[in-house]
Formats: structure tokens, sequence, C-alpha cells
């Protein structure tokens, strides 16, 4: 019994560090790309990659605040975009809430490492008494 219970172990620890080794490895540097509504190009954007943390930066991110009738469906100016969070394995999700912030208000960030083409492609967003979602899409340049 403890025999096979020991080959298993092995053979699981085998395979995760063949599964591992399978993963690329997100290359660190800055990518260059835009934000975009629909299909519509909205703003530059920027991801910079250093270790495992992940910083992507947007001059603008359109958005919509809460109306009387608690839609959110009155434009706004939009907003600077700014999400710091950590990589696992060749993706990004999370929330962050600026350090400043303290309003309940937040960025949010879902998007994916393409390491065969260096390029990066998500949703991102703000959620708060305005809300805003956009499309990503970087390259490393």
């Amino acid at each position: 019994m403890k025999r096979s219970v020991s080959a298993a172990v092995v053979g699981l620890v085998s395979l995760l560090l063949l599964a591992g080794a399978a993963v690329a490895a997100v290359s660190p540097g800055t990518y260059r790309g835009n934000l975009y509504s629909g299909t519509t190009k909205v703003s530059t954007a920027s991801v910079t990659v250093t270790g495992n943390k992940v910083t992507i930066k947007a001059a603008k991110l359109p958005i919509k605040c809460q109306g009387p009738q608690g839609e959110y469906d009155v434009a706004s100016e939009p907003t600077r975009y700014e999400f710091k969070g950590t990589i696992k394995g060749n993706a990004v999700s999370g929330n962050y809430a600026p350090p400043l912030g303290g309003n309940g208000e937040f960025f949010t960030a879902k998007g994916t490492f393409a390491s065969a083409t260096k390029s990066f492609s998500g949703k991102v967003g703000f959620v708060g008494r305005c809300r805003g979602t956009a499309t990503i899409r970087a390259k490393k340049g």
C-alpha cells in the first residue's frame, strides 16, 4: 500500500513539473496598444511586466454614471485607467483599488498574454458610481 501511494505521489509531482515547464513565461517589458469600445479605438494603452507584476495604463476609459433612475446611462468624461496586479501563469485577473481611492471605486482587468506573438489581450473596466469597460489589445514592441 505504501509503495503504491509513493508511486502515485512521484507520478503526480512529475506531471506537475512537466505541465509547469510547458507554460511559457511572460516576456518582461512594455506592451503597447489600444483600448477599444466595440470596434472603435478609444485610447492608447500600455501593459508593463516586471517579474510577476503587471501594470496596465490607459489615458481614457469611457464611462457612464448612474442616473436618477438607477441606470448607468448618464454620459461622463472618460477616466484615466490604471491597474496593478499579479500574473498567474499567462493570465491577469483581479481588481485594483487606487491607494487614495477610499470611495469604493475600483479598476478591473482580465486578460491573457500570448508568448508566441508577444501580445496581451483582455477586458478592463471601472466599477463604482460610474462604470465602463473596454477591450485592450497590445503587442510588445
